[in-house]
């Protein structure tokens, strides 16, 4: 057999002073051959990114890594020095990272940042680089790849930009690719694409070592997984073994809590529901479950893009939000879900169209007229760690929610900042800490007492749980089940993955184009899709 790719054996990366350390991976070995792919699985802070980052030299500042065996293509890391780093990385190793947007540089075209690599480890002439550049971009399947080379990447679509990312990591030819969380933020149909993608680099003998928490991702692609929990690998085999008919605890604890596996209701966590004086004491909605709270009628909205050429981005929408039920919407990226969310929000004005929230007109009224009524919407973001101002600790965001912006603390808001955590299930000892120090789990629940804090009707959800661990994302999705069934909130659900939607929503509306092409039961629409886009995202969607 030929020598392994990577080779670890007694893998250790420890933080912090050697009398208080804190062991981020402990004890972990593995091998990787050309042409297989291993899946690093676990929740946040497992070990998994840590791991494979040490084998390039990049495990963090003040890491100390030590290891029986840490060799990728047949050399040996812990004794490289910098220079010998820099030359393993993108020669021997190419890194994908979640979000390209952050990985790509915003001020350079990608056809530039992908040549990078050329310019700096090859010795091919300008004129030989640049068809190499166009090569990689078709070879990634991006369309246009003379034109796209010459965008930043700010002009491309989430799937496009990965796809620029994939091609730059794969500029050298390495024998081995680390994708980690690859297709976390993309949907259904790119997120597909991606994976035929790394399937076809890997067929073409590439070693690839994926990091994901989407279990049914793993099963599509990987020959083996490692199991990860607290910097050990718990578990550790073949994909069809280890997902199929896991051993360990914790692997099984992974299993049942992917949204897909349960019927609408179902808890998906061993977090028991959660019973609070808040929710017995403010109720979000004195309305019957089933009362129409929000009503859209034949809403449009378009922008201009660079050039005059306009774009609509919603197109004669309609929907109906009932009292303590929740309306999923799913499509494409660019199929205008975020800007139907806008308006709900009253955001973005409609070019067209009318809308009522509670019974009274929403739209084509001054800003005077609605500011009152603003409390009766609630919004949770993808990205919370954005939306927060990182210099407020936990009870600044929510004293600033309750007050409605005057920041004025009293007995009453402090007593409500303690109802809103215990409602969300959170310690009062967080309230004295920042965003940047809580956990992504944490701030997720911090963003839903922050939406819950005005006591809203309805609650927009936009990517609440796209960035979270299978286990976190369970216990969140759990709590926002409690929280509507004790509190008669309703929710406009919006998400890529269809079993988040499926698990949560009562109703589904599919979204194409500006258009809602589809819309019915949640459960009746993905047992039985109609509309042939409708069917191409149950298609696309891998099942675990």
């Amino acid at each position: 057999m030929s020598e392994p790719i990577v080779s670890v054996r007694n893998l250790r990366v420890a933080f912090g002073r050697p009398q208080n350390e804190n062991v981020a991976v402990d004890g972990v070995s593995f091998e990787l051959a050309a042409g297989e792919c291993l899946a690093l699985v676990g929740e946040s802070g497992s070990g998994k990114s840590v791991t494979a980052r040490s084998l390039i030299g990049l495990a963090g500042e003040h890491a100390r890594v030590t290891a029986d065996v840490l060799s990728v293509a047949g050399r040996p890391v812990l004794r490289m020095p910098e220079r010998g780093l820099r030359s393993l990385r993108g020669k021997s190793v190419g890194l994908v990272l979640q979000d390209a947007l952050v990985s790509l540089d915003p001020l350079r075209p990608i056809g530039r940042e992908i040549d990078d690599s050329l310019r700096l480890h090859s010795s091919l002439s300008a004129a030989e680089r640049r068809e190499r550049v166009l090569e990689l971009l078709a070879a990634v399947r991006m369309p246009e790849p003379e034109r796209r080379a010459t965008q930043r990447s700010g002009e491309l679509s989430g799937g496009l930009r990965q796809r620029a990312l994939i091609a730059s990591a794969i500029a050298l030819d390495p024998p081995l690719l680390i994708a980690d969380e690859p297709t976390t933020a993309l949907d259904v149909t790119i997120q597909a694409q991606i994976l035929d993608l790394l399937a076809e680099l890997r067929a073409s003998g590439t070693a690839l070592l994926l990091i994901s928490h989407d279990l049914a991702v793993v099963r599509d692609i990987a020959d083996r997984v490692a199991v990860m929990q607290k910097g050990r690998v718990v578990e550790y085999g073949e994909t069809e073994r280890v997902l199929g008919d896991p051993q360990h605890p914790y692997t099984q604890t992974l299993i049942d809590a992917v949204p897909a596996a349960h019927r609408r209701g179902e808890r998906l966590s061993a977090e028991p529901p959660r019973v609070s004086t808040f929710e017995r004491a403010a109720r979000g909605t004195d309305s019957p479950v089933g009362t129409v709270v929000f009503e859209a009628e034949g809403l449009a909205k378009q922008f201009a893009l660079r050039g005059g050429s306009p774009l609509r981005a919603v197109d004669d929408v309609s929907m109906l939000l009932e009292s303590g039920r929740t309306l999923g919407l799913v499509g494409e990226s660019g199929s205008g879900k975020t800007t139907v969310a806008r308006l709900v929000l009253g955001l973005e004005r409609p070019d067209s169209g009318s809308m009522t929230l509670l019974g009274v007109r929403w739209d084509g009224v001054p800003e005077r007229e609605r500011r009152g009524r603003r409390s009766a919407l609630g919004a949770i973001y993808q990205d919370t760690l954005s939306s927060f101002d990182p210099r407020f600790t936990v009870e600044q965001l929510l004293t600033d929610a309750i007050s409605g912006g005057r920041s004025v603390r009293s007995a009453a808001h402090r007593g409500r900042v303690g109802e809103l955590l215990d409602a969300v299930g959170l310690p009062d000892a967080v309230r004295g800490r920042r965003p940047l120090h809580l956990s992504g789990g944490q701030r997720q629940r911090v963003a839903i007492a922050r939406a819950l804090a005005p006591s809203p009707k309805i609650v927009v959800c936009d990517e609440p749980v796209s960035a979270l661990d299978v286990s976190v994302q369970a216990q969140v999705l759990d709590l926002l089940g409690d929280l509507q069934r004790e509190l008669g909130i309703s929710y406009l659900f919006i998400s890529h993955d269809l079993g988040v939607v499926q698990h949560m929503s009562d109703t589904v509306s599919v979204m194409r184009h500006g258009r809602i092409v589809e819309h019915g039961d949640a459960a009746e629409v993905f047992a039985s899709p109609q509309h042939e886009y409708t069917r191409q995202l149950v298609d696309a969607a891998p099942r675990l």
